[in-house]
């Protein structure tokens, strides 16, 4: 039963858009804690030990969440620091049930499952992605994805930007599961094919720096050689410059060459109907250190308490990109803009502990764990729900990583285990 609110918890993380009828909430906001109470409710009686074995990470966290709810109560905006407390407050739950399925759950079997079962929702959203470029006006776009950013792909994870990063994961999650025998050559070359192609057309610098820093990881843990990271970086490339939207993207917007699509189609704009303007990568850098900028201002006018969780993408970011929805794009600067320096050395606190345990982690855990930390140093993605779902979940696994350490021993030691 623990396995199958593990899955309801992924799928319930997709589901932002969807509201509760009568009520003006997403459904996801009540499924996701409701789930996590579930596997919590199934583990009573490891609770204690998980407590008493992970007591610094929980008071971490726990003060870390403490901070953001008295700075919310200080807020000039207390509606919207308020209310965005309350969202976050899911992932409190949400991170604690995690931690107790990874701390029970030791054994090889479990631990493929559940990384099986993650990959396979970024198939999906990858799928998904690529038929919304196809079809966007489909019925289930309309029913799941946030306002469109353009490229209109990703939009069930509210904007091509997160989608880039999150299917340069599960691209880099599928080598590692196949090196370590956990999916077959099959698997893993469907895998390519469903992840890269998505990845070029999310037009995400974000994305594709991570799918690099990715790439580079495995080689350092010989999870792939050279040959092979040469191969995947040269297809994402061909496939960058193969489509309009990427090249704009890296800036070849008068280019007689690019894209290759040119070759093949009399008129190029038939791929582009609408010729939707996309900021360069240069463009997009500028405009982050304008943001940048914007959240020093506001950490060096309320450096205690911040502004209040959720009030920088609704009041200060919209002076910069004059519309609303737009955080500090680096999530240190956005803490510290909205919690104060005190939530921001408790966050980078909180971090630390972390680090410490997953400094000799299985790799599976760690190449993930930096690659979500490092997209988010130019960008946020703590309200996109699948993505930090996802993220807590490995984060929780780190923190037991002696676990996976047992999938690695022989079968009398996780016999031996198992009767722990």
């Amino acid at each position: 039963m623990i396995n199958v609110f593990f899955i309801l918890i992924l799928f319930s993380s997709l589901l932002g858009r969807i509201k509760f009828p009568g009520i003006n909430i997403g459904i996801h906001y009540l499924l996701l804690p409701a789930f996590s109470f579930g596997i919590i409710s199934l583990s009573l009686k490891s609770i204690p030990e998980v407590v008493k074995k992970h007591k610094i990470i929980v008071i971490s966290i726990s003060l870390m969440y403490l901070w953001m709810w008295f700075s919310s109560l200080m807020s000039d905006f207390p509606h919207i620091a308020i209310t965005y407390s309350l969202k976050y407050s899911t992932y409190y739950i949400l991170f604690f049930a995690f931690l107790v399925l990874t701390f029970k759950n030791i054994t090889a079997p479990y631990l493929t499952f559940y990384y099986r079962c993650i990959l396979y929702l970024l198939q999906i959203i990858a799928a998904l992605g690529f038929l919304e470029l196809l079809l966007p006006n489909n019925w289930i776009f309309k029913l799941l994805k946030f306002p469109s950013f353009y490229p209109e792909i990703g939009s069930i994870m509210q904007n091509p930007n997160q989608f880039g990063v999150i299917v340069a994961i599960g691209l880099c999650l599928s080598l590692i599961l196949e090196k370590q025998n956990k999916i077959s050559k099959i698997e893993l070359h469907i895998s390519e094919f469903i992840f890269i192609i998505p990845l070029a057309l999310s037009a995400s610098g974000n994305g594709w720096v991570i799918f690099i820093i990715g790439m580079f990881l495995l080689l350092i843990y010989k999870i792939i050689s050279l040959k092979k990271m040469i191969y995947l970086m040269s297809l994402l490339f061909l496939f960058i410059v193969t489509v309009p939207v990427s090249t704009r993207r890296i800036g070849l917007t008068d280019s007689k060459i690019f894209p290759l699509t040119n070759i093949f189609l009399e008129n190029s704009s038939s791929v582009d109907p609408n010729k939707k303007k996309i900021p360069t990568l240069v463009g997009a850098g500028f405009s982050r250190f304008q943001m940048w900028q914007a959240a020093i201002n506001e950490t060096i006018k309320r450096p205690f308490a911040g502004i209040g969780i959720g009030v920088f993408p609704d009041q200060i970011g919209v002076k910069v990109w004059g519309k609303k929805s737009y955080h500090a794009h680096n999530i240190f600067l956005n803490v510290s803009a909205e919690q104060g320096i005190p939530g921001l050395l408790l966050f980078t606190n909180f971090l630390t502990r972390i680090a410490l345990k997953v400094k000799y982690a299985n790799p599976l855990i760690t190449v993930p764990i930096i690659m979500f930390l490092v997209s988010q140093i130019p960008d946020v993605f703590t309200e996109d729900y699948t993505f930090t779902t996802i993220e807590f979940y490995f984060i929780a696994a780190a923190i037991n990583y002696r676990k996976d350490v047992v999938t690695q021993l022989k079968p009398e030691i996780i016999e031996n285990a198992k009767k722990i």
